[in-house]
Parts: structure tokens; C-alpha cells; sequence
């Protein structure tokens, strides 16, 4: 499978929460690369899915497995099949108000079936299956207890995961990510429409020479690789919602290769479009 790349989302947290929690459940769904400024933590209730972080290979999640991604460590998800997870994230200003030192910081800390563990994490495989006992809470005692759970999950993560950066590595980090952001911001906003290399390159005044190996070094892939993949997640997505044909869902979405589209679903889902949309009918699976 292709290496993917990335796309800044910014996650949208409810004004009276400091967390966003929930157990979702996906059936052949696709996010394109992208990166949050906070916390993220999957936790595979049911299921498989597949995890890309960063340049690594694809890490298959199975029932039990978690993993915690760090600030601005780009990151794909994709359900070949139907899956339930639980989805934890947590935002930087409550990262930085209850660790002050999160700027210095990064979190090692996962179990993923059949890899090695580097350390023990019995203690955060409690606390997360404690909290998913929680969900869904709508009390003021079991909010209070979901935040009581939360808080001792950071401890444990602080305590026994975290590991030190380098001030150059947070310097390198802060510079790059910048301008990767400005880039995929853009393609969010204009994905549908042909992106060419001039353009993208003129945005972050860059030649486009230096823009493509930029690009490919820090993103993995190819800026028309990455672009594809932005299109690639809606396409998936109005598939499921809507009973428009592929050929209209790939003009309203800029995606001019049939052929490619059908070699990115195909080695994504191990299905086509086709049979995704019998089989979500046949289920009678609704979004």
C-alpha cells in the first residue's frame, strides 16, 4: 500500500467540554492523513482497523488493542470492514494547564497485537477500559467520574510513558508543521479544483523544485498522492450517504483518474464501490 500524507484537522470541541469522548462505529470508512495539536487515543472495541502513523508501516488494530498519537504526528485511519472503537482526544490548552511541560514531551505507549510492548500498560488498558464502561454518560455524577477516570489515565501517561524531546526536534517541529499546515489547509479548501505544483509551491514561497522534495521528504508522498487522498476520503464518504454514481462522486470531488480511484479503493477496502454499496444495503447499514 502507498504511503500516505497529511492534513491538518482541527478538531471542534463542544464549548462545555475539554475532552472529546465517544464509542463510534465505522463500516469501510477512509480519513485522509491529517494531524491534531492534542492527544489522540484509539481504543478497538470490536473489529480491525488500519492505523498509518507518520512514514510507518500499516499498524492492524484488533479487539483490546490502543494506541496513543501524539501532537502533531500525522496519522490515516481506514475500516476495511466494521469496527468499534472507542475515540479519546484531548485538546493542548488542557494538556498544557495540567502539564505545563507538555511542549517537552511526547507519550511512547501502545498495544497493538502481535508487536512487541516495550513496557507493561496494564495500568492504561484499565483506565481505558474504565472509561468505556462510562459511555454513554449523561449525569452530573457519571460526567464527574469520566473526568476523575480521564485525569488518572494522564497520571498513568505522564508517570510511566512519557519521554523527553530535544529543543532542536521541537524547533524543527514547530517550523515545518507551520508550513504544512498552510499547504493542507489549502487543499481542504480547494480540492476539488486542479492544484498545480506553481500554485501550491507560490503559497509557501517555496520554487517548486525545493516544494517537491520538501513535500515528499516530511509528507512521505507526493503532493498529487496526498491531494488524491483528500478527494479519495470524501469520495468514500458520499458514497455511503448518497446514490450518486462513482463517475459524478469523482467529478464533484476533482477526481479525474477513474482508473487510479479504483486502484486506491481497491487496495484500501479489498472490495469496489459496488459491493461496499450492496453490502451496506443488505445490512441495512445507515450513517
Amino acid at each position: 500500500m502507498h504511503k500516505q500524507t497529511y492534513r491538518y484537522e482541527a478538531i471542534k470541541y463542544p464549548s462545555n467540554e475539554d475532552v472529546f469522548f465517544n464509542v463510534l462505529w465505522h463500516n469501510r470508512d477512509y480519513t485522509a492523513p491529517h494531524w491534531h495539536n492534542g492527544l489522540e487515543i484509539l481504543y478497538l472495541l470490536e473489529g480491525s482497523e488500519d492505523c498509518y502513523l507518520g512514514e510507518e508501516e500499516c499498524i492492524r488494530m484488533k479487539k483490546g488493542d490502543f494506541l496513543v498519537i501524539n501532537s502533531r504526528v500525522v496519522h490515516s485511519v481506514q475500516c476495511p470492514r466494521q469496527c468499534k472503537e472507542m475515540l479519546i482526544q484531548i485538546p493542548y490548552p488542557m494538556m498544557k494547564r495540567f502539564i505545563p511541560q507538555i511542549d517537552g514531551l511526547e507519550f511512547v505507549c501502545e498495544k497493538i497485537t502481535g508487536r512487541k510492548q516495550r513496557m507493561d500498560t496494564f495500568m492504561v488498558e484499565r483506565a481505558l477500559s474504565a472509561l468505556a464502561e462510562l459511555h454513554p454518560f449523561r449525569s452530573p455524577e457519571e460526567t464527574l467520574e469520566f473526568y476523575s477516570r480521564m485525569y488518572h489515565l494522564l497520571a498513568v501517561l505522564v508517570k510511566d510513558f512519557s519521554v523527553s524531546v530535544t529543543s532542536d526536534k521541537m524547533e524543527i517541529s514547530e517550523k515545518y508543521m507551520e508550513r504544512l499546515g498552510m499547504i493542507t489547509s489549502y487543499v481542504k479548501e480547494h480540492y476539488t479544483e486542479e492544484i498545480s505544483l506553481q500554485e501550491i509551491a507560490r503559497l509557501v514561497s517555496l520554487n517548486p523544485d525545493y516544494f517537491t522534495r520538501f513535500f515528499k521528504k516530511y509528507m512521505g508522498m507526493t503532493f498529487l498522492d496526498y491531494v488524491n487522498s483528500v478527494r479519495m476520503e470524501h469520495v468514500v464518504r458520499d458514497l455511503q450517504r448518497t446514490d450518486l454514481s462513482v463517475q459524478k462522486l469523482l467529478e464533484i470531488h476533482g477526481f479525474t483518474n477513474y482508473k487510479l480511484f479504483m486502484k486506491m479503493y481497491k487496495s484500501r477496502f479489498e472490495s469496489t464501490p459496488g459491493k461496499m454499496r450492496r453490502y451496506r444495503k443488505e445490512q441495512k447499514i445507515e450513517d
